[in-house]
């Protein structure tokens, strides 16, 4: 695929759209989500912003790392700062419109499970801590990790 076949694909994806070939942004679900690509570097980048964390709490980083591992599929937490991204990255070349379809899908779903399941489809691997497993206080990982409440995420 080609950033001038993404151009035309995005129209069906999200609304609002702003921007030309390289970069293009709109909504999906409520969801703001950032196009990118570039046909030099065979790379497109599918992101959408979730938050930012007041503090870079070991115990919030851990929850991000284990959903990357488990839960999030095409679709992964990423940071840029203190700012929580859901991000999908892919080689153009080998990019099917089905794939693109999806991999919007994941990223959407990944912003809206943040705080509950921090998964970005039904699919789960497996694997990661939780109380069961020797987390001391207890602590569920869908509450560990939320950037949405007062304790990890400026206003």
């Amino acid at each position: 695929m080609t950033s001038a076949a993404i151009g035309k694909l995005l129209d069906s994806y999200l609304t609002g759209l702003e921007g030309e070939d390289g970069f293009w942004r709109g909504m999906r679900e409520d969801v703001q989500i950032f196009v990118m690509s570039d046909d030099a570097h065979d790379r497109m980048r599918i992101m959408a912003p979730i938050g930012e964390l007041k503090d870079l709490e070991p115990r919030v980083l851990q929850v991000l790392l284990e959903a990357n591992y488990d839960r999030a599929l095409d679709a992964k937490y990423a940071m840029r700062g203190r700012e929580v991204w859901s991000v999908s990255v892919h080689p153009l070349a080998t990019l099917a419109p089905d794939d693109f379809a999806g991999f919007i899908e994941q990223v959407v779903r990944l912003v809206k499970n943040t705080g509950s399941t921090y998964a970005s489809s039904d699919l789960v691997f497996g694997g990661g801590q939780n109380a069961a497993d020797g987390d001391e206080e207890g602590e569920d990982d869908a509450d560990a990790g939320r950037t949405g409440d007062d304790e990890s995420q400026s206003s």
